[in-house]
């Protein structure tokens, strides 16, 4: 395992710095849109908002929660959970909020749908079976299928972006750990087995790793598992609270982080180990997640005493609040660029 090379607070290396600085405001990518959940109306209901804050339109109007919106990888369709039907299952609507359709149609519990790279496939947990598993189906519904297959409880799946690896939060000994396994579900092993959990599996833009939360050093830290190689680091540190880990396309890392006590988003080169805290408030700023290209993170921050929806630059410029009102704790979707 390697040790961390560089700290939270500390100036960042030259390398970084450049980079960062380059994306920081790619003036194409502020027509990017994000989907997100707001409660604003009464219920929880799924939004789509551009980078800049403007085009902000409602795509669902029920009385039921409908969150977890993610767009598909042609950015034509969003998933997302609905319970209108009279309990939580996995949906499907185009980008203006039309068409929508109940994939799963069950009685059971179903939660955190999750594209296949080309689109043609999700998976998604529910507890059908008596407990929660990992399923799959087409983009229209059919073809189900229990991909994790076991007594114990299995949820979070992630899908590499080759689409020949699938990975989830198994609890197979009494404690979470990050599995991984063809999309069908053979072959499966878990990923860096410890007495620790782990949690928040998310594969990098080329596929080559996995980051992922674990509280295996006694802090929780967020490590990378080499996909190839079979190895874990430690990209982190110790001492704070990190989770939610989110690969930028160029191999950078961003995460939420606990450093004085209030939750901060990090950005990370997890080679060099080089760490630059980009919110840097004595506010509360979790659930990054990256720009298709690169050049913006969106994030979560109560900084204004409610909790909203912002975007910054890569390096944390040009902070602005697109959600215009509060959000819910749900991470946004950057709707993908094609």
């Amino acid at each position: 395992m390697t040790g961390l090379r560089g700290r939270v607070g500390l100036s960042c290396g030259v390398a970084l710095c450049s980079v960062l600085a380059a994306v920081s405001s790619a003036p194409s990518a502020w027509c990017s849109e994000l989907a997100f959940v707001s409660m604003r109306d009464g219920n929880a209901e799924i939004y789509v908002v551009k980078a800049d804050g403007s085009g902000l339109r409602r795509l669902t109007s029920n009385e039921a929660e409908d969150t977890r919106p993610v767009w598909s990888p042609n950015g034509g369709s969003i998933a997302f959970v609905s319970d209108r039907d009279g309990n939580q299952e996995i949906y499907l609507m185009d980008a203006r909020g039309g068409g929508r359709r109940n994939l799963t149609r069950s009685d059971a519990f179903e939660d955190r749908p999750c594209w296949s790279p080309d689109g043609e496939h999700l998976l998604f947990s529910t507890d059908r079976d008596g407990n929660s598993e990992i399923y799959a189906c087409r983009a229209d519904g059919s073809g189900l299928r229990n991909v994790s297959s076991h007594p114990s409880w299995d949820g979070v799946p992630a899908w590499s972006p080759a689409g020949d690896i699938i990975a989830w939060v198994a609890d197979r000994q009494g404690n979470q750990d990050v599995m991984e396994a063809a999309p069908d579900g053979s072959g499966s092993r878990p990923i860096a087995s410890h007495p620790a959990w782990d949690g928040d599996p998310v594969f990098s833009t080329d596929g080559s790793r996995l980051a992922f939360r674990t509280h295996r050093d006694g802090s929780i830290s967020v490590y990378v598992y080499d996909v190839a190689a079979g190895t874990v680091s430690n990209v982190s540190g110790v001492g704070a609270w990190n989770e939610e880990p989110d690969w930028a396309p160029d191999g950078r890392l961003a995460w939420a982080s606990s450093p004085a006590g209030n939750r901060e988003v990090i950005v990370a080169d997890p080679d060099s180990g080089v760490q630059l805290n980009i919110t840097n408030s004595p506010f509360n700023e979790w659930a990054p997640r990256w720009s298709p290209d690169g050049g913006m993170i969106a994030f979560l921050s109560d900084r204004s005493g409610q909790v909203r929806l912002y975007v910054a630059g890569a390096d944390g410029s040009n902070v602005v609040e697109v959600g215009g009102g509060p959000v819910c704790d749900v991470p946004c979707s950057w709707r993908p660029e094609k």
